[in-house]
C-alpha cells in the first residue's frame, strides 16, 4: 500500500511538472525590470520597456531549447543567446554558451496567466532582479 501511495504521489508530481513546463513554451516579452540592492530600489530602462525600445525577448521552445534577443546589453546592439532550459518545481534554469563560456541563470519563477516573473538574487542575498515577461 505504501509503494502504491508514493508511486501515484510521484506519478502526480511529475504530471504537474510536465504540465508547468508547457506552460511556459511560447515567446515572452519584457515588461518590467526592477532592481532591488542595499541602495534601493531602480525601475530599470522602464519608459523604453513601455516605449518598445528596451527589448529583451525569450523563445522557450517545447524541446528544451531557449533564445534570448535582447538590447539591453550596453552594446547598442540587438544580441541572441541561445541554449536550452529546464525547470525544477518553481525554479527555472537557462544555460546558456555566449562565446566559449556557459552560464547557468538561475531563476525563482512564477506563472500567472499570460505573465512570467523571474527573480535571481546573488548569492550574498545583497540584490535582486526581477524581471516581469508578456506571452506575446
Amino acid at each position: 500500500m505504501k509503494a502504491l501511495i508514493l508511486t501515484l504521489f510521484c506519478t502526480n508530481l511529475f504530471i504537474t511538472s510536465v504540465a508547468q513546463d508547457n506552460n511556459l513554451i511560447g515567446t515572452w516579452s519584457i515588461i518590467d525590470l526592477t532592481y532591488v540592492s542595499d541602495q534601493g530600489t531602480q525601475k530599470f530602462m522602464e519608459a523604453g520597456i513601455k516605449a518598445g525600445t528596451s527589448i529583451t525577448d525569450l523563445y522557450i521552445m517545447k524541446d528544451g531549447k531557449f533564445r534570448q534577443t535582447s538590447n539591453m546589453s550596453g552594446t547598442g546592439t540587438m544580441d541572441t543567446y541561445e541554449g536550452t532550459w529546464e525547470t525544477a518545481e518553481n525554479n527555472l534554469t537557462f544555460t546558456l554558451k555566449i562565446g566559449e563560456q556557459v552560464a547557468d541563470l538561475e531563476y525563482k519563477y512564477e506563472l500567472k496567466e499570460n505573465i512570467l516573473n523571474l527573480i535571481r538574487s546573488n548569492p550574498q542575498g545583497t540584490m535582486k532582479i526581477t524581471m516581469d515577461f508578456k506571452r506575446k
